[in-house]
């Protein structure tokens, strides 16, 4: 019974092309599937190295963001790596620190992780961005900072500045050293660790000689502050510690000339 399917399948389509052809009608041409890679990379937008996956079991969203004209988000960092595409409209990421990309209409966007930022459209009309954000679960993605909504940069008259870049003591040294450390970013213990060069077995001298007396006069604070003894805790300078990081970062700058 099959055969007998089969065999008047087949005479259906050979009676179905010869009357195609006696009528010279060209059979319709079926469209070939084509897939093209946007990016393949390992670093953000900004050139930064993106951080591990967690290991952990993943947690995959996907998120759909509309921004009307003139539209901006607040100030804000993400936890784990993310990235997605502009479907419609220009969206301009703008970073703390003044450094800035405009992503257009099609164009793929690996975010920054860890790095104060917020989105802005600057454009003529509505912009999407769909996003996708790989994470353990329940963990929290964005970071909001209201803080950092109405802070001014503040503009340090040199012998003031030349005033506080003399250490006072090796605690105010190593204070010095690890702002400038973390700089405008929040990061994991274990990265502000290889930053200022220490083992990372160091646990107890990081946070006996560098952290509690950077957190006691108000220099850094938990990036998780209702969390404090997270696992994966990480860290960032408060409007005084950038104010610090500011001042030694112009100081550099001047060494160097």
């Amino acid at each position: 019974m099959a055969c007998i399917i089969f065999s008047l399948s087949i005479l259906a389509c050979i009676n179905y092309f010869s009357y195609l052809c006696s009528r010279n009608i060209t059979p319709p041409t079926i469209m070939a599937i084509k897939t093209t890679e946007l990016i393949r990379t390992s670093q953000s937008w900004d050139g930064a190295i993106l951080p591990d996956f967690p290991n952990g079991k993943p947690e995959l969203r996907i998120t759909r963001t509309d921004f009307p004209v003139g539209a901006k988000t607040g100030w804000h960092h993400h936890t784990v790596v993310n990235y997605g595409i502009v479907q419609q409209g220009e969206l301009t990421i703008v970073c703390q620190d003044g450094s800035e990309k405009t992503f257009r209409e099609g164009e793929p966007l690996v975010e920054v992780v860890g790095t104060i930022h917020r989105g802005e459209n600057r454009g003529t009309k509505p912009v999407i961005l769909n996003m996708f954000y790989f994470s353990e679960p329940g963990q929290e993605i964005t970071i909001q900072h209201p803080e950092l909504e109405n802070e001014q940069k503040a503009v340090i008259p040199s012998t003031v500045a030349e005033e506080r870049l003399t250490p006072i003591s090796k605690e105010e040294a190593r204070i010095q050293k690890l702002v400038l450390a973390v700089g405008k970013q929040t990061l994991p213990r274990r990265q502000i660790v290889a930053e200022l060069g220490l083992r990372q077995k160091s646990r107890k001298v990081f946070i006996d000689n560098y952290l509690k007396p950077a957190q006691a006069k108000g220099y850094i604070t938990y990036a998780f502050p209702a969390h404090p003894s997270l696992p994966e805790q990480a860290y960032r300078l408060t409007a005084k510690g950038l104010d610090l990081y500011v001042t030694l970062t112009i100081s550099s700058q001047k060494d160097k000339t």
